[in-house]
């Protein structure tokens, strides 16, 4: 009477009190390790994982101009409300449309009440009134979020995945975009002193990169 009550666990006879610090234990590493692949999982994906992909959009653009005498998206209230010209017949899915950084939801519920998306509904860059036959080097297309990778993975030293004109796309270092930024503002200046009155005006969404348009967007 009076002594301690054990349990039987196989050949070995082990007092309650140490089951129980082993399950504590167990269940603190069981959370250490859930927090820690949580924690690890936002800071990688920070929207989460995603297919957004630039590849698709560029040949969506692509296959529109050919559609519209060599015109791209243009002529709507916004560079990306021209941009969401592309839904349904050249990117049948709101889910890329959206970019990496806007959800669903949004995206789906600007298109039911608008039918097009907008600034806040749409996340990528968007350089509209352009032509096929414009430089081929010029970027028509990016990220509005910086440092996303191609499924939506934060990329230390990583700026934006670019849609160029001639339907290729490519990565551009953070280091190199203060670069990239200067040359696309002198490529698009000579194509709008090329155009003629009448033409539809270039305006683009990342003023930050590309300067303050020429010709004004709407207010948001």
């Amino acid at each position: 009477m009076g002594g301690v009550v054990s349990v039987q666990t196989g050949s070995e006879t082990k007092p309650p009190w140490a089951l129980r610090k082993k399950l504590k234990i167990a269940l603190v590493i069981a959370v250490l390790v859930i927090g820690g692949t949580w924690v690890w999982f936002r800071m990688t994906y920070p929207y989460g994982v995603s297919h957004c992909c630039s590849k698709g959009i560029s040949l969506g653009l692509r296959m529109y101009a050919e559609d519209h005498q060599g015109l791209f998206p243009s002529g709507k209230s916004s560079p990306e409300s021209s941009f969401s010209l592309l839904y349904t017949n050249y990117e049948p899915s709101l889910y890329t449309l959206r970019g990496k950084n806007i959800p669903l939801k949004l995206a789906q519920a600007a298109w039911d009440k608008d039918h097009e998306l907008g600034p806040q509904s749409c996340g990528w860059h968007y350089v509209e009134g352009l032509r096929v036959d414009d430089d081929s080097e010029i970027a028509i297309a990016w990220d509005k979020a910086w440092g996303l990778g191609h499924n939506g993975q934060r990329i230390r030293g990583f700026a934006h995945e670019v849609a160029f004109l001639d339907g290729s796309t490519k990565g551009i270092a953070l280091k190199e975009w203060p670069k990239f930024a200067m040359e696309q503002r002198e490529k698009l200046a000579k194509v709008i002193a090329s155009r003629t009155n009448g033409a539809p005006p270039i305006r683009w969404s990342d003023e930050d990169t590309l300067g303050t348009n020429w010709f004004p967007l709407p207010k948001r």
